[in-house]
């Protein structure tokens, strides 16, 4: 019978007692990744469409640049989120603020232009100001990459004549930002 006894004292105790701190942890994680997934920022960043050769230091969109213009509302209208899109920005340029203007007016939301002069505060602004929206930015090739760098951290280049690049940056609250290159 010592034996039997001798047997029981063995048993590890704690093994029952390490399950709730199990299960708390499983809960505990599942809602950090709830957490995480509901406040993700979505940012669509594109390049103004095509503009009219010439002189003019803000000339506006061309004909492909409007056809361009209306391919980019068309995706993401398509494409949308539940709830569309909450904030649309872009630089001072008309052909920045031309390359949104069609989707300013589906989602029936105001273009949101940013001076220069804050432009490289806007990566701060959205992250700040809007948490788990979606946004779009549309801006020029030399002023898009410090945007998109700011957001992710990745260092990327627009091409003078790439103007169909889309990019998509998912900026979640906790775990690693990510950046997918399109074509539209």
């Amino acid at each position: 019978m010592d034996r039997n006894l001798d047997k029981m004292r063995r048993r590890p105790f704690f093994l029952p007692l390490l399950f709730p701190v199990f299960i708390f942890l499983i809960v505990l994680g599942a809602a950090a990744w709830l957490f995480d997934a509901r406040a993700t920022t979505v940012v669509f960043v594109v390049r103004h469409a095509e503009t009219e050769a010439g002189t003019d230091p803000d000339p506006p969109l061309s004909v492909d640049g409007r056809e361009r213009a209306a391919r980019l509302a068309k995706a993401l209208s398509q494409a949308q989120p539940v709830r569309g899109l909450d904030a649309i920005f872009a630089s001072e340029s008309q052909r920045t603020q031309q390359t949104v203007d069609s989707l300013s007016q589906a989602f029936k939301l105001p273009v949101d232009v940013v001076p220069s002069a804050t432009w490289g505060d806007l990566p701060k602004r959205i992250k700040r100001q809007h948490r788990g929206e979606f946004v779009l930015v549309a801006g020029s090739s030399n002023t898009l990459p410090p945007v998109i760098e700011a957001l992710t951290g990745q260092k990327v280049t627009v091409r003078d004549d790439e103007y169909d690049a889309l990019f998509v940056i998912f900026v979640p609250q906790i775990s690693k930002t990510k950046v997918v290159r399109l074509r539209y």
